[in-house]
């Protein structure tokens, strides 16, 4: 386990819960389908709580690579969130499970609520990413309100600024190191993509 960061505590054949809140004070909760995951990162290991869902509706979206752009359906995701980072990520899927692309989602660290029930805060600020490396900032304007209105104190303010620099610096490496696809990375047990562990 790497420095600074707790174990989650899970209670053995426990279900385990979400709670996304909004700085304007909106929430909503679900359960968990799937769970805590150990990945080895250098020498340590890093614990990510994934969760996968299915859209009601499938989605026409675009698959942006180095061999060009597809139109295809967008079915489902799969989610990660990090005790140890100011992010979750979203992988957005087809049917077959290929990768549309991934989406960054800036937030305060997932915190445990008490056992087995954990939260975190949407800071707003988000990141599209794809495969070919392509970053798409989104939501700027809402950021950039939100400190404004002193709904999201400066110290918040600058732990995404870092994150968002961390983040778009591990694309870039990754795309340097192994070529112009986010997927080749992606680590075949786990599911979680390499850039962001970087990150």
């Amino acid at each position: 386990m790497m420095r600074g960061q707790q174990a989650p505590t899970v209670a053995v054949g426990s279900r385990i819960y979400y709670r996304k809140e909004k700085l304007r004070g909106a929430c909503w909760e679900y359960e968990i389908a799937g769970g805590w995951l150990t990945v080895p990162v250098g020498t340590g290991h890093r614990h990510l709580l994934r969760h996968a869902f299915t859209f009601y509706r499938p989605r026409e979206a675009l698959i942006r690579t180095h061999a060009g752009i597809e139109t295809v359906e967008r079915t489902a995701a799969e989610q990660w969130f990090f005790p140890d980072r100011w992010f979750s990520l979203l992988r957005f899927i087809t049917a077959d499970d290929r990768t549309v692309g991934y989406y960054v989602n800036f937030s305060q660290p997932l915190a445990e609520l008490r056992q087995n029930y954990y939260r975190d805060l949407d800071l707003e600020l988000d990141l599209w990413l794809d495969l070919d490396g392509t970053m798409t900032e989104l939501d700027r304007d809402e950021f950039e309100d939100a400190i404004r209105a002193e709904r999201l104190p400066p110290e918040w303010a600058d732990a995404v600024a870092t994150a968002e620099a961390r983040v778009t610096r591990a694309v870039t490496d990754t795309i340097t190191e192994s070529g112009p696809d986010l997927e080749q990375t992606r680590d075949p047990v786990s599911g979680v993509p390499g850039f962001i562990l970087r990150a």
